[in-house]
């Protein structure tokens, strides 16, 4: 079977999300951007203003942020609320590639959920 990926959103005319995805390796995508159920908590802006960081650097912390929020050891100080049941991110993103804004090579919390959705 082949290993869900990671996808980069384009609003170039004539992308298609559904037809990118099976070219690359046959399986379904799904969008989990903001807003949305999937999307990530943790926008760069908040967390580079919250930490005092750049841009790179505040994606790596929101991606951080989030992937502990995912995993149950985000500090519940900063917690913006029940994250998702691992039963729910299986039942919904295994076997699908997940797309998202973030540029191929940088950090996203995509990478995240594909792991805890088919690990």
């Amino acid at each position: 079977m082949a290993r869900p990926q990671r996808l980069q959103v384009s609003r170039k005319a004539g992308f298609n999300l559904q037809a990118t995805s099976l070219a690359l390796n046959g399986l379904p995508a799904k969008l989990i951007t903001r807003p949305g159920r999937w999307g990530n908590p943790f926008t760069i802006d908040d967390t580079a203003r919250r930490y005092g960081l750049d841009h790179a650097a505040a994606q790596v912390k929101a991606v951080e942020l989030c992937g502990q929020w995912l995993t149950g050891t985000l500090d519940p100080a900063l917690s913006p609320g029940e994250p998702p049941a691992r039963a729910v991110i299986r039942a919904e993103l295994q076997g699908h590639n997940l797309a998202c804004w973030c540029k191929a090579g940088t950090p996203c919390h995509a990478d995240t959920l594909i792991e805890l959705a088919n690990g």
